[in-house]
């Protein structure tokens, strides 16, 4: 399992590697250096993905942890800081969302509680009556 999402990975990084080839140069150039280093260190060469043209790019298949390194680049290389800025508040919005339904379906207050449903519980007196071997055994103390 670790192992099939290390191999994604690098495959994602593969695909990011081929996309941003296609940027405009100036939104390139914002691209670190360093960055695009470590993406070309860690992708997959061996895993084929071509975009032949950018009018290809809106019908190309990719993965989603391509669509994820995609939105961490343009977040943080290419958008304007006002961009940067709503980006980063709407990101805090959809995890606070997830943590609130998260919360929610495994509220500890809540877990033990009926969810609407009545439950009635009944209580019955239940007669003990001692078996032949325990009157026996019983007796035999009595006795001797």
């Amino acid at each position: 399992m670790v192992k099939e999402k290390y191999n994604v990975y690098h495959k994602a990084f593969k695909e990011l590697s081929e996309i941003i080839k296609f940027f405009p140069e100036n939104e390139y150039k914002k691209i670190p250096k360093s960055f695009i280093d470590f993406i070309e260190e860690n992708m997959d060469n061996s895993y084929e993905y071509k975009i032949k043209h950018i009018d290809d790019f809106q019908n190309q298949k990719m993965l989603n942890e391509t669509k994820i390194l995609l939105s961490i680049v343009y977040r943080d290389f290419i958008a304007s800081s006002e961009e940067q800025k709503q980006i980063i508040k709407m990101e805090k919005l959809e995890l606070l969302q997830e943590e609130n339904r998260v919360r929610e379906k495994y509220n500890p207050d809540n877990i033990f509680k009926n969810k609407g449903e009545k439950v009635e519980e009944s209580v019955a007196m239940v007669e003990y009556k001692e078996s032949i071997l325990t009157k026996i055994k019983n007796w035999f103390k009595r006795n001797f």
